[in-house]
């Protein structure tokens, strides 16, 4: 795990696949009521007290926002609220979930219009764009966090599986909005991504 403090009321943790193997952690028990899941929150916030001085004092509350950075690693980032306004401006808990989960299987996610897909490296991304046909693109912007690049588009309606096909090859879709990228990433295009990556290949 790695642990990052944001600010004096946010730290952001990357647990990766191995991380909650060993804690004998699924994916899908990612839910605010499961005594698992508040387990695994408690045992973040110890570690972030020791490393970082992250605590939770009484008159605050915790909200806790998972997302998936990639097949094999989760962002989970902790959030103190100060006042019982704050919190009524919405959920303590932000997890992605599917209304249908299997235990032994990832979940199941229907691509929209709007995705987002992380790639390794910029080169894969340049050219997955560069087959990308210009006009089933509606906006697109590149978002670069910790290692990984993430292109975030909108399709229009009717191409959406085109191009989430020819993406695909290239890189990982993942079931995360792109406004975890606006705030806790760092913006490499903030639009027309798709086009001006492709045009770097001659």
């Amino acid at each position: 795990m790695r642990i990052k403090k944001i600010s004096e009321n946010k730290v952001q943790i990357i647990i990766t696949g191995q991380d909650l193997e060993e804690r004998d952690f699924k994916k899908w028990e990612f839910m605010p009521l499961n005594p698992k899941a508040q387990e695994l929150f408690q045992d973040l916030l110890d570690m972030a007290y020791h490393e970082c001085g992250f605590e939770i004092e009484d008159d605050s509350q915790l909200m806790v926002e998972a997302y998936p950075l990639s097949v094999d690693s989760i962002a989970v980032i902790m959030t103190k609220i100060h006042s019982a306004h704050d919190a009524e401006n919405g959920n303590l808990f932000t997890f992605w979930q599917d209304e249908e989960q299997e235990e032994d299987e990832d979940f199941s996610f229907a691509k929209g219009n709007s995705q987002v897909w992380c790639f390794s490296d910029l080169e894969s991304c340049t050219q997955a764009c560069a087959r990308v046909v210009p006009d089933y693109i509606e906006n697109s912007a590149l978002y670069k966090y910790f290692d990984c690049y993430y292109l975030a588009l909108t399709t229009i309606p009717l191409r959406k599986e085109d191009v989430a096909a020819i993406l695909g090859e290239y890189g990982e879709w993942l079931p995360v909005d792109a406004a975890f990228f606006v705030e806790h990433g760092k913006t490499i295009i903030a639009r027309e991504a798709v086009v001006n990556l492709a045009s770097l290949i001659g």
